[in-house]
């Protein structure tokens, strides 16, 4: 199966961005266990802390500069790195370089019912651990 453009789901701005390739309301790409998303951030943006219930993570950093939380611990990445989240292990991704940050990421269990993300940047230690 090909994928156009026309086929992916976009959502939010020019600050924050996710392209739903496959998964969710990208209903016009079967895939049975995987979603997709291109995710770009403009710098200084990014996904505040959260965490998937009941689903694994890779991120592959497509451009950009990001700095990278698993957990309480953070870590510079660049394009060609890739992250790996385990279910229910909070985390976040902000771009802290000059120009539009691109990644990849690709989630197992597209049959859950759970939420993608669950938000917790608002509650500590993770509302403060930035600053």
């Amino acid at each position: 199966m090909f994928i156009s453009a026309e086929d992916i789901k976009v959502e939010g701005d020019e600050k924050c961005q996710n392209e739903f390739i496959s998964g969710l309301d990208a209903s016009s790409v079967p895939a049975r266990d995987v979603i997709l998303v291109r995710a770009s951030f403009a710098a200084g943006e990014g996904h505040g802390f959260h965490y998937h219930e009941d689903r694994e993570e890779f991120l592959y950093i497509l451009e950009g500069e990001v700095e990278q939380w698993i957990g309480e611990e953070k870590k510079i990445c660049r394009a060609g790195d890739v992250i790996f989240i385990e279910p229910g292990v909070v985390h976040a991704s902000f771009n802290v370089g000059k120009s539009d940050a691109k990644l990849l990421a690709i989630f197992g269990n597209k049959s859950s019912s759970a939420p993608l993300a669950v938000d917790v940047s608002a509650a500590e230690p993770w509302r403060s651990l930035r600053s």
